[in-house]
């Protein structure tokens, strides 16, 4: 039947126009994206697959990145351990030379100053060894301040076997607890006058020099101290950790005007339950006993004896030390025991070592596998050197095994982060080869295969030329019912 309302031919022709349009356009997004699967429409099963494993490919180069940066962790980590390494090394050395009968007094104070300011290098490294963020040598738990009396340091805080230079004046220098033994406190006044004042909390005064009296110390009138009133106004003070009642007493003091000797203390004090012995002051061993005007022993300066020495054998009751003077000295201390009372809650003082959790897999749907890489303290308190001294010879003795344990430890930090370094290595090729193997079954669902697309590019190319064609082929057939009407 010939019709012209209804051109058959040319609806049948765009109907294949269009489908070869389509297959173009199809092929043509695929060559130009590189991809078989651009939406879901394309194969919906296969764009979900392929989007569950790109997300696994990514996690995978994440998770190596991160890898990395904990090797890089511990490669800095383990550098801080090889330097404590090498100190603990020179400090077991000096031990060994320290622990030596044929060395003096002196010989052995030099060796243990050495020591000193190594162990201080130790918390250095410790403490400033830092990458991303973390201290991996630092203490694993916060250090506790231990409490103050007043404003009076724990002697811990302040003092150490090493001399270390402080400023004199009329504020309490350290406070030693109730509990403590064999503790020695030792000054050196650097020429000026500075002396060592011991009280106990109610404000008697043990040990030292005379605040009155017809023979009052020089160290006193410079701080513009006369009499128990001026006392009580600048010294007797709550906040230089003295009770609230307390009131200067001198009814016990131990001048030594007249003797000086730090090795044989002239002046014994028992008090409750201590024997407290006291070197004396140098600059008073020229007092002329006979002369009631003499000042020689007071002028503020010393040429020599410039040492002053206070032991206790123990300690009952907190006691507060003060150097009262001009300005500057060194001081240092040492002792058996110490007790240490801390402060509730205790605030942390510096950075701390903490776990790290380094993550190894986290494929799409299933859980984040970690590795943890433990803390590694290295200060000297966490290596056991807090009490470490080469002075005298039997400390030198105790140093070498606390030293060689502290070694030990050490050494097994370094361990530890040799295995997990080789560990991580394993899970880095293990994540590498993953990413071959499950890019490859990603790009056989998803990629395109540019042989087959072009073929099919140029066979819908052909279909939609041809289809152009024989629509206007079928466009003309109503001209020719026309020439019927003719």
């Amino acid at each position: 039947m010939t019709v012209i309302t209804t051109n058959l031919l040319s609806l049948k022709g765009q109907s294949h126009l269009s489908r070869s349009q389509s297959q173009l356009a199809a092929s043509m997004e695929r060559l130009a994206t590189g991809l078989r699967v651009n939406s879901a429409k394309d194969d919906a099963a296969g764009q979900a697959i392929a989007s569950r494993m790109e997300a696994t490919l990514r996690a995978g180069t994440t998770l190596t990145r991160g890898i990395n940066d904990g090797i890089s962790l511990m490669q800095t980590a383990d550098g801080g351990l090889n330097g404590i390494n090498d100190i603990l090394h020179r400090s077991r050395e000096l031990a060994i030379q320290a622990a030596n009968g044929t060395l003096s007094n002196a010989d052995r104070a030099s060796i243990d100053a050495e020591y000193q300011q190594l162990a201080k290098e130790i918390d250095r490294i410790a403490f400033g060894t830092e990458a991303f963020g973390k201290t991996p040598l630092a203490p694993a738990e916060p250090r506790p301040l231990p409490v103050k009396v007043g404003s009076a340091p724990h002697i811990t805080e302040l003092l150490e076997p090493s001399f270390n230079r402080f400023s004199s004046g009329t504020r309490s220098l350290a406070y030693i607890p109730a509990g403590a033994t064999n503790v020695m406190l030792e000054i050196d006044s650097l020429s000026f006058d500075d002396d060592i004042q011991i009280f106990t909390t109610d404000g008697k005064h043990l040990i030292g020099t005379p605040v009155e009296g017809d023979h009052s110390d020089y160290v006193w009138q410079y701080r513009n101290v006369s009499d128990a009133t001026s006392a009580d106004a600048m010294l007797i003070t709550n906040a230089n950790g003295f009770d609230a009642d307390a009131a200067y007493d001198a009814s016990l003091l131990q001048d030594s005007a007249g003797s000086h000797d730090p090795d044989s203390p002239p002046i014994v004090l028992d008090y409750n339950g201590m024997r407290i012995a006291y070197s004396g002051d140098g600059d008073r061993l020229a007092l002329d006993t006979a002369d009631e005007d003499s000042t020689e022993f007071n002028d503020g300066r010393l040429a020599n004896n410039m040492l002053e020495r206070v032991t206790f054998d123990k300690v009952t009751e907190s006691l507060l030390v003060f150097v009262i003077g001009e300005g500057a000295f060194n001081a240092r201390a040492s002792w058996d025991e110490m007790p240490i009372e801390y402060e509730d809650p205790e605030p942390p003082m510096g950075p701390v070592s903490t776990p790290t959790d380094i993550p190894v897999s986290a494929g799409f749907g299933q859980g984040v596998d970690k590795i943890t890489v433990g803390p590694t303290p290295a200060d000297s308190h966490s290596l056991g050197l807090d009490d470490v001294a080469l002075d005298p010879r039997e400390k030198a003795l105790e140093a070498m095994q606390k030293l060689q344990q502290a070694m030990g430890q050490v050494d097994g930090y370094r361990s530890q982060y040799g295995a997990l370094h080789n560990r991580f290595e394993s899970v880095i090729g293990t994540l590498e080869q993953e990413q071959v193997s499950l890019g490859a079954a990603r790009s056989r669902i998803a990629d395109a295969d540019f042989a087959k697309e072009m073929s099919d590019m140029i066979k819908a190319n052909i279909f939609q030329q041809a289809g152009s064609a024989m629509l206007a082929q079928a466009n003309q057939a109503p001209q020719e019912i026309m020439s019927l009407l003719a």
